[in-house]
Order: C-alpha cells, then sequence, then structure tokens
C-alpha cells in the first residue's frame, strides 16, 4: 500500500499538478491531502470527521449569530 501511495504521488508531481496537494482546512488538524476532484476544491483530509466538524462548528457560529 505504501508502495501505491509513493507512486501516486510521483505521478501527480511528475504530471505538475502541485497545486493539488494542499493542508487540510480544518481549524485543529494537519493532515496533507491530494485533491483529485474534477473542479479541484477539496478542502478537508478523510483522515478523521473534518469536514463534518468545520461544518458543524460553522452552523452553531450561525445559529448563535442570529440569536443575538
Amino acid at each position: 500500500m505504501a508502495v501505491e501511495a509513493a507512486m501516486a504521488l510521483v505521478d501527480v508531481i511528475r504530471s505538475g499538478e502541485r497545486d493539488r496537494l494542499r493542508s487540510c482546512a480544518a481549524s485543529n488538524c494537519a493532515a496533507v491531502l491530494l485533491d483529485l476532484s474534477k473542479n479541484r476544491s477539496k478542502l478537508y483530509c478523510d483522515t478523521g470527521n473534518c469536514a463534518n466538524r468545520e461544518h458543524v462548528r460553522a452552523y452553531r457560529q450561525r445559529k448563535s449569530a442570529q440569536k443575538l
């Protein structure tokens, strides 16, 4: 599995797609992700529930702002 991951990384670098490598956008995550989506819109890693946590955090922030 490690060899497959390394080969995929080499393919990304060799094809000039280094901008697809990025850090997870979650505030408390240091994982790195490879965005293979067509429109290059992936923000969060797959190692945890980063996307879900960030969406819940934003929802709660919006709800608390509405109460004020």
